[in-house]
């Protein structure tokens, strides 16, 4: 039997809000989402070490708005870090995604630019079934914590 293809989509957004800001909400505040984005993420709990270094799992509960209003979970573990080049990524352990993917990576890197940053999310998965659709909501979500992050990030300007 022939082995499933990997399939990889991705999404990037210049936001205006330095880089060492954004990476730092994504490394050290992740679990901090619920409090930020509460209409799409309801919970986020450390299962495994301190929840922001190599190693770390988390417990999500989520939910994809204009597919469903089904409460999802997703068990990720982070499994590069690269403070370097501001780069992190979190690979699905258990939990509703896998229903679908036997893989699901996500990779997001932040650049910094002149007037802000430039944010890259980097999907890489491995469909249970190849007539299973393509994650394109997580994009949608991630592309919206840009937006949101740089909002809440000008509200006191």
């Amino acid at each position: 039997m022939a082995e499933a293809p990997t399939h990889v989509i991705d999404i990037e957004s210049e936001i205006r809000c330095p880089a060492d800001k954004m990476y730092d909400l994504l490394k050290n505040h992740l679990t901090q989402l619920p409090v930020v984005f509460p209409d799409i993420y309801k919970s986020a709990t450390v299962l495994a070490g301190d929840g922001k270094s190599l190693g770390s799992v988390r417990r999500w509960t989520y939910l994809i708005h204009h597919t469903s209003d089904e409460l999802l979970e997703v068990i990720e573990k982070l499994t590069e870090v690269d403070d370097e080049n501001m780069s992190l990524t979190l690979s699905a352990v258990g939990g509703d995604v896998l229903k679908m993917h036997k893989q699901f990576d996500v990779k997001v890197t932040i650049t910094p630019k002149v007037d802000g940053s430039l944010v890259k999310w980097h999907i890489t998965f491995v469909k249970v079934n190849e007539d299973d659709p393509h994650p394109d909501p997580y994009l949608e979500i991630f592309d919206d914590i840009h937006k949101r992050f740089e909002l809440h990030y000008h509200k006191d300007e």
